[in-house]
Formats: structure tokens, sequence, C-alpha cells
């Protein structure tokens, strides 16, 4: 059985809602082993209600039943062709790699969070941690910092921000779907905008002044681990930088 079949449901056609949950899980599968509903009613622009009717049609009780099965299935999929020693043979590669990235755009980002009169940081999902470990770092340095993990609250920004704040946002896809709704006009207010993703080629790209590639795109998409350590890592190396900078005036 392939990916396709195990999605799609025996004796019932899928509806347009379910080709859209179709297609999210499709194109991240691995990304289920810390999936929620929600976040899979987000990446498909439906509803939770449409996740579990979709789960029914594949015949299980509903979403936690789906995503037991669904693990095991990708597992068995994987483990003729993945083991410890690929993994970690991997990730020690993309974090090598890291000192490849844009040194023009680590200085640019360091000096704005350094001179910032308030940094906000966001991040959804595998995103929020990295968001808050910066908000932290920050003000162990004296700086204003606050850090949001959900949409609802960073949209109370809006009013706050002024030309001199740095705004902060860590997309591990660089597609979420709430940013324009609840973000756009903070991300207007400042030239210190940064988008810290994974995806060279998001969609988001366009509402900030910044943007951060982190390296290992297909390794964090086609892995089952939680990727948000290479993001946490990221945060450690700008802090060690900013550190060492405020050190050395």
């Amino acid at each position: 059985m392939n990916i396709k079949d195990f999605l799609t449901p025996k004796n019932q056609p899928l509806s347009k809602t379910d080709e859209k949950i179709f297609k999210a899980l499709k194109k991240y599968p691995s990304h289920m082993q810390l999936m929620t509903i929600q976040k899979l009613s987000a990446d498909a622009h439906t509803s939770v209600a449409s996740v579990q009717r979709y789960c029914k049609k594949l015949g299980f009780k509903g979403f936690k039943e789906f995503q037991f099965e669904f693990r095991n299935f990708l597992n068995q999929q994987n483990s003729g062709t993945n083991n410890q020693s690929n993994y970690l043979s991997n990730y020690i590669k993309v974090v090598n790699d890291f000192k490849n990235i844009d040194s023009t755009q680590i200085k640019s980002l360091i000096n704005d969070l350094l001179q910032a009169r308030i940094t906000y940081s966001m991040g959804i999902y595998y995103s929020g941690l990295p968001a808050r470990q910066l908000s932290l770092a920050l003000k162990d340095l004296n700086k204003i910092s606050f850090s949001a993990s959900d949409y609802i609250t960073a949209s109370h920004w809006t009013r706050l921000v002024t030309k001199d704040d740095a705004l902060v946002v860590f997309s591990i896809s660089g597609d979420e779907s709430g940013l324009k709704k609840y973000l756009s006009e903070a991300l207007k207010k400042t030239d210190k905008t940064y988008l810290i993703t994974f995806n060279d080629d998001t969609v988001l790209k366009r509402y900030f002044k910044h943007i951060i590639v982190l390296p290992g795109k297909a390794f964090v998409y086609n892995s089952s681990m939680d990727p948000q350590s290479l993001v946490l890592l990221f945060v450690e190396t700008i802090i060690e930088q900013a550190i060492n900078l405020t050190n050395n005036k």
C-alpha cells in the first residue's frame, strides 16, 4: 500500500474539503508525528470537524486513531531506508551548513535586535518555542521584548509597533495563512521585520524586509522529528553573537 491508497477512502469519493486535507497530509506526511488536529485543519484551510469526518471516511473512529495508524504506516514505510545513523549524519550536515547562512542578514538582524526599542517575536506550532527563546534571551540582555505563539495575541501588537521596533516571525514552512490577516498592518510600521524559515519559496516574503532562510529544507520536510531544535540552535547562535558584540563595545 502506498500513501495515496492509505489516505483515500475505499468506497467513498473525496469531497473538495477532503481533497484539501488529503493534499495537506501528502505534502508533509512526516509531520504527522507531532501534528495536532488544529494544525492539520489550519494547513488544509478547513475546520476541525471536517478533519474528523475525513478520518471517519477512512474507517477510523476519529483523528487520534487515524494519527496512530498513520504513524505506524509511515514508520513501516521508512524502516527499510531510514536508521538512526542516517538521521544523525543528516542532522549534523544541516548544522554544519549553518555557517553558509547569509552573514549580511545575520549582522542586520543582530544590530536591529540590539538597537530596537522593543522586539516582538512570534511563531506558532513548531515555531513557538524559538520565538519565546529569543524574547527571553533579549530580556537577559536588558532589552524589552515580547513573544506570542498565536495570531490572536500577536494581533494586539498592531497599535503598539513603531518604526523603532523589530518584528521577528519564525515559520518552519513559510506558509502560515493567518499572517496576512493578523500581522500585515504591524509589519508595515517598521523596516526591522524578519522572517526566519526553511522555505526559500515562501509566499510570505513580500511582507518582510528581511528573509533569513535556514539550511536543511529537504531534511526538515522529510524528517519525522520535530524541526524546532534546529531553529533553537539558530537562535542560540544569534544571541551568542549579540552577547559578544555587546561585551566588546
